[in-house]
């Protein structure tokens, strides 16, 4: 059997994927007087928020999808149903969203939907996108769907994952009747989920399929097909890639096949379609050959199904294991379907496949302590699924101390459940240097301003430097905290829960670190002149430097230096632009009383308008 080989849309062997790899690590800023007015639009540098690796579309069920990187980017290309349809058999339209790290996303829109020609006119399913070499182009085949639900293999192409064109040769591949369980007047002919790779030779297709026996209409049998090609167009039948061979059951479909190798093991993730669509978990079969395949020694993986295994890095020690993963919604029992990732590792010699679920908090929130924070993070507005007013959370993960479900596949509670305000707990975050002016976190809870609120510690010491608390238990609030006083100074965050009273919980999401203090928060844009090309030349320097940068417009400005203490040692003379342009301000690497400072590390701020617009780091060596 042909072995698989690494391409940038399909990988196999060489595709790879560890956790380490999908970390998203922004940046943070300052806190001291609260504000509870709205924020003008501000650069975010430090980040530090709960979303776990989940892609959510709201409303709507994910179904089978495909997943590529290109350009350190992550695209994901799924079909979607509507969250109250009671199956996806006319999902009309491919989604494309993209990613940094597979847990913050930016749904891109519709990639293809369905129509106006016939092959596609009631549905389309299950895209599979490659990067084809020869054209110098990417791929997508997929499933079109015609009336009575009949399945054919479709192709689009595109240049630039984002425009994608339906090829005139739809449908790509078309099955023999007396061969397939397949015809164009049979009623749900199946030929579907492709799952496309390329062997160095040829392209490969697998399909979903079944095959016919006892001559026409005769009896079904479930398979894995496979067609092959040269072009990605003109497909070859080349038989039956496996046969349902189990004691029971033979005429189930193999549905959503993945196929890879691992150091000389062969690998067939797939699901077994049956009666129960409350039940399709990854199964698994594994051989030195693919004719050694059979399904008495078939496996479960996960509880997830439709699984995608990919490999991006061929360093990493473990592959992306993306798979649907579904919960019911107790208030009209509808499900959510979304796509977990989470990573998969090969032991035993390639043999045996270990699916790894990630700590999605631990470089944010190194420390979890008690009920409320190991049962962190809290997945979508956990509270509405049980009757209760929705928070007003940001994107799909958040942190409550009341919460107790972690998302579909999480292990952590069930849609709706809470802890109680009995359940206490700490979180503590990782360091960070206080660059920015200000903070912006919203936070929600009960007002137990002694034993319910996030504070800001000296890392070295752990003292406190300041807190807030929630003010409200039925809607959270945006925050601003004045960071000013500690900058340069290395801190850490603390959301601590220590009240058992009616309300006795905190909730907080958002929290951003941002340039500039509280004077502009608030007004519908910033105060302050935007800058580019902040440089400082030379740095190192001794005993002169020059900060450089450009205005975009008139305005007044100046230079402030700190020491890492936080401490102001030196301020320039004010400066006025009376149009925009290049500024240079020169220090000396004195203090403001002309005393010659020692050698160290400085951080230089630029102030315009009396809003910090930008930070350099200067180095003076003596």
């Amino acid at each position: 059997m042909p072995q698989p080989e690494h391409n940038p849309g399909t990988d196999t062997e060489t595709m790879t994927s560890s956790l380490k790899y999908l970390v998203f690590r922004p940046i943070l800023l300052g806190l001291a007087g609260l504000s509870l007015c709205l924020a003008a639009p501000a650069l975010a540098l430090e980040t530090f928020d709960f979303e776990s690796p989940y892609l959510v579309q709201s409303g709507q069920q994910v179904w089978d999808f495909s997943l590529i990187e290109d350009g350190g980017q992550y695209h994901v290309f799924y079909h979607t149903i509507p969250q109250q349809a009671a199956n996806p058999a006319y999902a009309d339209t491919i989604w494309h969203a993209t990613s940094p790290d597979l847990r913050h996303w930016n749904m891109q829109g519709a990639a293809l939907t369905v129509g106006p020609d016939w092959y596609d006119s009631v549905a389309m399913w299950a895209p599979d996108v490659v990067y084809d070499e020869a054209s110098g182009r990417w791929a997508m085949l997929y499933t079109g769907v015609t009336t009575g639900m009949v399945q054919r293999p479709c192709l689009a192409w595109s240049d630039d994952l984002n425009t994608w064109t339906k090829s005139l040769a739809n449908p790509v591949f078309e099955p023999d009747s007396l061969t397939y369980h397949w015809a164009p007047t049979q009623a749900w002919s199946s030929f579907r989920d492709p799952f496309v790779y390329h062997d160095g030779a040829q392209w490969n297709m697998l399909s979903t399929a079944g095959l016919r026996l006892g001559g026409y209409p005769g009896y079904r049998r479930g398979i894995v097909h496979r067609a092959t090609s040269a072009d990605l167009v003109n497909w070859v039948d080349a038989g039956v890639f496996y046969e349902h061979d189990g004691s029971s059951g033979k005429t189930r479909d193999l549905e959503s096949v993945q196929y890879l190798v691992r150091d000389g093991w062969h690998h067939l993730f797939f699901v077994e379609q049956n009666l129960d669509i409350d039940n399709h978990p990854t199964n698994h079969m594994v051989a030195t050959d693919p004719s050694g395949w059979t399904m008495a020694n078939t496996t479960v993986v996960d509880a997830g199904w439709a699984p995608e295994i990919r490999r991006f890095d061929a360093g990493a020690d473990a592959d992306i294991f993306a798979r649907l993963a579904k919960d019911q919604d107790p208030r009209d029992g509808s499900w959510f379907v979304t796509v977990k990732f989470d990573s998969i590792r090969f032991e035993n010699g390639g043999q045996t496949p270990v699916v790894i679920v990630g700590d999605g908090l631990a470089d944010d929130w190194p420390v979890r302590l008690g009920a409320s924070g190991m049962a962190a993070p809290a997945f979508g507005e956990n509270a509405e699924l049980r009757g209760d007013v929705a928070l007003g959370i940001e994107g799909h993960g958040w942190f409550s101390s009341l919460e107790n479900y972690g998302g579909p596949l999480a292990g952590l509670g069930a849609p709706g459940a809470e802890l109680g305000t009995a359940a206490t707990g700490r979180l503590e975050s990782r360091a960070f240097t206080v660059s920015g002016g200000h903070l912006r976190l919203l936070l929600g809870g009960g007002y137990y301003p002694e034993t319910c609120y996030i504070a800001l510690l000296d890392d070295f010491t752990g003292v406190e430097l300041a807190r807030t608390s929630p003010t409200s238990p039925t809607r959270m609030s945006e925050q601003f905290w004045d960071l000013g006083p500690w900058l340069g100074q290395t801190v850490r965050l603390a959301i601590v829960d220590n009240e058992e009273g009616p309300n006795g919980w905190i909730a907080v999401d958002g929290i951003e670190e941002r340039l500039g203090g509280l004077a502009g928060v608030g007004e519908n844009t910033p105060r302050g002149v935007p800058i580019d090309g902040l440089e400082v030349w030379p740095n190192p320097f001794n005993p002169r430097t020059v900060i450089r940068f450009e205005m975009a417009r008139a305005g007044a400005y100046r230079v402030d230096v700190f020491d890492l203490a936080g401490r102001r040692v030196w301020r320039s003379a004010p400066g006025v632009m009376s149009s925009g342009g290049e500024v240079r301000v020169a220090w000396d690497g004195r203090d403001q009383n002309g005393r010659a400072l020692a050698s160290g590390a400085f951080l230089g701020r630029v102030m315009v308008d009396e809003v910090a617009v930008g930070q350099v780091r200067l180095m003076l060596l003596k």
